[in-house]
C-alpha cells in the first residue's frame, strides 16, 4: 500500500488533504483536497508545481482575511497552469480552489486552519518528491 497522509481541514471531518503517491498517476507524489458526502465524494489532485504556487500565496491570503476595518479583500493572484485560487469579496464569503472547471469551497474559518496547517503539507510532499528514486 502507498504512503499517503491525510490532513482534515474542518471540525465535522468533511474537508481533507490528502499527501501521498498516486498508483494512477503513475505513482507520483501528489496533493488531493477532497469533501466527503452524503451523496459521494469529489476531490481535485494537484501537483508539486500547483502546490507550491498555492504555498505562496496562502500566507497572504491568509493576512489579507483578517485584516481589521476592511470589508473588501485585495484582489490577490495565485494561478499556475490551470489551477487558481479565488478570493471572496467580502471576508464572510467562500474562497474557491479552482482546477480546470472543479472547484472546492473552503469557509473562512476553514481557510484560517487551512493556511496555518499547509506549510506541513507542502513539506511533506517535498520529502515524497525527495523519496520519489528511492519508490520506483
Amino acid at each position: 500500500m502507498p504512503l499517503r497522509r491525510l490532513f482534515f481541514i474542518n471540525a465535522n471531518k468533511t474537508k481533507y488533504v490528502s499527501v501521498g503517491f498516486y498508483p494512477a498517476r503513475d505513482y507520483l507524489p501528489l496533493v488531493e483536497f477532497g469533501v466527503t458526502r452524503s451523496c459521494g465524494s469529489k476531490s481535485i489532485i494537484l501537483t508539486d508545481e500547483q502546490v507550491y504556487t498555492l504555498a505562496q500565496c496562502l500566507p497572504t491570503i491568509a493576512d489579507a482575511m483578517c485584516k481589521e476595518g476592511e470589508e473588501v479583500t485585495p484582489v490577490i493572484k495565485c494561478k499556475s497552469v490551470n489551477f487558481r485560487l479565488r478570493m471572496p469579496r467580502s471576508r464572510r464569503g467562500l474562497t474557491r480552489l479552482y482546477l480546470g472547471t472543479e472547484y472546492k469551497c473552503l469557509t473562512p474559518m476553514d481557510l484560517h486552519y487551512f493556511a496555518r496547517m499547509f506549510n506541513i503539507v507542502h513539506q511533506q510532499l517535498c520529502d515524497y518528491v525527495l523519496a520519489l528514486p528511492d519508490s520506483l
